[in-house]
């Protein structure tokens, strides 16, 4: 199987939930990926599983010659791959090991820890295998990690050429509007609350997060009005077009739910949310697990389906009421904006392996 196959089956792998822990990403992609790279992984001596350093241990060290580490590399749990970037340039930096990569499975992190800067700064690359192709992926990893590269010292250098190269930032620039489009079409709730509060301190009233994610949605999206002349003796005149933003602030969200040709019907968008997510859940005790490790499931200090309010809100003990109960203990989030609990409903469908919009749909 080529290094590109691999990964199509790796992101498969990934959507559907099937790497929940450190362990199941090291044995199911990361050993994967380096043994398509032309590493030896039971050869001990050169891919080197719990490599021990004076501050403590390393999950992988790829060693050229035999024992003697070149790269390190640190797996983490999904989404918290950047959590151990310190200790583990800290290791590199103080074992004389020139190369460090972070990775959760999906994020691939490539650090130079002896150069200068801060953490990110150091950071020559991040891969991020649900938004590249897997040719683009594999010639990444190639370039980084690939076995007879590391062994001619060929990837270190093409590491730090990119590091002092000009056209990082450019290529950061570049990608900043298609970052921006995928964080209001998801509803993201810092992005939504740093405008709630903009808006209420300007007005002294915060608006619903519901409004503002629409509003946030909308963002880009024109329609083109025809403003038709004055019926006056004056000569005609061209029509004039503006451009109009379109922003959906429907407040009422009753209507259906169709799962595999069966219709649900539901009063509001948590409804629609909780009755997929327990409907999807009969007869498969393992899709809420694979629900919550989904990159979509949780924000940047909490989950979004998890087995304990605490974990639903962490630092609000206040909304933990806030929550419906899901199939075998878990617990879904209630206090979410529209947009993002269709973001929810959509991970669901494909963590269960259907098609949204045509296995699942949903009317708002």
């Amino acid at each position: 199987m080529s290094l590109e196959n691999t990964l199509t089956d790796i992101v498969n792998r990934l959507r559907q939930g099937r790497f929940p822990n450190e362990q199941a990403i090291s044995q199911g992609i990361v050993l994967r990926v380096l043994q398509e790279l032309g590493w030896d992984t039971w050869d001990t001596t050169i891919v080197w599983p719990e490599f021990k350093t004076g501050e403590g241990r390393v999950d992988f060290a790829l060693c050229h010659p035999p024992s003697k580490p070149a790269d390190f590399i640190e797996v983490k749990q999904p989404g918290k791959a950047e959590e151990s970037v310190r200790q583990a340039l800290e290791y590199a930096f103080h074992t004389g090991v020139p190369f460090v990569v972070l990775t959760d499975g999906r994020t691939w992190s490539f650090y130079l820890p002896a150069e200068q800067g801060s953490y990110e700064d150091r950071r020559v690359h991040k891969l991020d295998l649900y938004e590249r192709s897997p040719a683009e992926a594999a010639e990444i990893l190639r370039r980084y990690l690939e076995r007879s590269r590391v062994e001619s010292g060929e990837a270190l250098e093409t590491a730090r050429k990119e590091y002092r190269s000009r056209n990082r930032r450019s290529q950061a620039k570049a990608a900043i509007p298609e970052a921006w489009r995928e964080l209001v079409q998801k509803g993201d709730e810092d992005l939504v609350d740093l405008v709630a509060n903009a808006v209420e301190s300007k007005t002294g009233v915060r608006p619903d997060n519901d409004e503002v994610a629409e509003f946030l949605a909308g963002l880009g999206k024109t329609i083109i009005v025809e403003t038709a002349p004055r019926e006056t003796p004056q000569p005609t005149r061209a029509p004039t077009k503006t451009a109009t933003p379109v922003v959906n602030t429907e407040s009422t969200r009753r209507g259906h739910l169709v799962i595999l040709g069966k219709s649900h019907n539901y009063h509001n968008a948590k409804d629609a949310m909780v009755i997929l997510l327990r409907e999807l859940a009969k007869n498969n005790p393992s899709f809420l697990e694979r629900c919550s490790q989904h990159p979509d499931a949780q924000g940047r200090k909490r989950r979004y389906i998890a087995r304990s309010p605490e974990e639903l809100y962490p630092d609000r003990e206040d909304l933990r009421e806030m929550r419906e109960t899901l199939p075998d203990g878990w617990f879904v989030a209630t206090n979410l904006n529209n947009v993002l609990k269709k973001t929810i409903i959509k991970l669901a469908t494909e963590v269960a392996g259907l098609t949204f919009g045509k296995d699942v749909i949903v009317e708002f």
